[in-house]
């Protein structure tokens, strides 16, 4: 059974053919009825189903929204018995979730969930150049006074002064480069996969500065709380 993550409610959820009636539940399971299709065949030209390139509505098992599947056949596949969701292109109506990044400041946060959601929507030549932007913002952040020095002395400056790791140094620098690239060579194609090793880089950095030093802090304060919880317990048990 197809399913993706919905527009509407935002969770990955099943998506099945829309049906009317009172018994909706058990319709809702059911998976023998075609969903609703576009361009509707009475009104198609013939040129429009060889190959067929179609729109088929589906309703979100989660929420009852509506999401639509695009499907693309060969004029073999559509002549024989095939299944629509076996040809799933993509999703519409398509709206970027980016990613949340709890315990991270306001404007480096704010453009590194823009560098997901350009991924996601296919503009992964934004998505490159963000990511350089986030960088140097990451790097503004740790700096203790502003710097008017290029962005590779400066990530150099943090490394040398133990701000960043070496490993978080190497990390900036290869999205500076990547960032670089592209502004310069802006007719440049960007692929899909390339984008993606661009973010995960972006991502491990931000682990590195304040995911992973605020869960340890969080972690921490929990041992705290508990050891002090406990003494209290102890000694209300010696009075």
């Amino acid at each position: 059974m197809a399913s993706t993550i919905c527009w509407h409610c935002h969770e990955r959820a099943q998506m099945v053919a829309p049906r009317n009636g009172a018994d909706s539940m058990r319709a809702l399971m059911s998976s023998y009825d075609m969903p609703i299709l576009f361009p509707d065949p009475r009104f198609a030209k013939d040129d429009e189903f060889s190959p067929f390139e179609g729109l088929f509505i589906y309703s979100c098992v989660n929420c009852g929204f509506p999401n639509i599947a695009e499907v693309r056949v060969t004029l073999e596949e559509a002549r024989s018995s095939y299944d629509p969701e076996d040809h799933i292109v993509r999703w519409l109506p398509i709206e970027p979730m980016g990613k949340d990044y709890p315990n991270v400041p306001d404007g480096i946060a704010s453009i590194a969930n823009e560098v997901h959601k350009c991924r996601e929507i296919g503009a992964n030549r934004a998505a490159v150049i963000l990511a350089r932007s986030a960088v140097e913002g990451i790097v503004a952040d740790q700096e203790e006074m502003p710097s008017k020095k290029k962005l590779y002395e400066r990530i150099e400056d943090l490394k040398k002064a133990g701000k960043i790791t070496s490993r978080t140094a190497e990390a900036a620098t290869a999205i500076r480069l990547c960032g670089n690239d592209y502004v310069h060579n802006v007719l440049e194609p960007v692929d899909r996969e390339y984008t993606e090793i661009v973010i995960q880089i972006l991502d491990s950095i931000i682990d590195d500065l304040y995911s992973n030093p605020s869960l340890v802090s969080q972690a921490m304060a929990y041992a705290e709380r508990r050891k002090k919880a406990q003494r209290e317990e102890h000694n209300e048990s010696n009075r």
